[in-house]
């Protein structure tokens, strides 16, 4: 699987991945740096993979991708590297 299309099947949008989108803020209380973004994947897909699909879609720099198979389809948490924005990457969907 080579197509970033392929890989990533849509993005996961719940209340708690819009929460996870966020950097930490000590102005605004907000304390926990999550800089995610989760995506339902190819139940086949390897985090290699996923971390070159997102990173060629979004034009950002993965840090680290976590992985989980529920009812729902594979899930993967996407973290940002330091100095990508999440909510950035996130406009690029058009769903926010």
């Amino acid at each position: 699987m080579t197509d970033p299309f392929e890989v990533i099947i849509m993005p996961w949008i719940t209340e708690k991945t819009l929460e996870a989108r966020r950097i930490s803020d000590p102005d605004i209380g907000f304390m926990q740096n999550n800089n995610r973004l989760e995506f339902i994947v190819h139940r086949d897909s390897t985090k290699a993979q996923i971390k070159m699909a997102v990173e060629s879609l979004f034009e950002v720099k993965v840090a680290k991708v976590n992985t989980r198979i529920t009812l729902t389809g594979k899930h993967a948490s996407v973290r940002l590297a330091e100095g990508y924005d999440a909510e950035e990457a996130a406009l690029k969907l058009g769903a926010f």
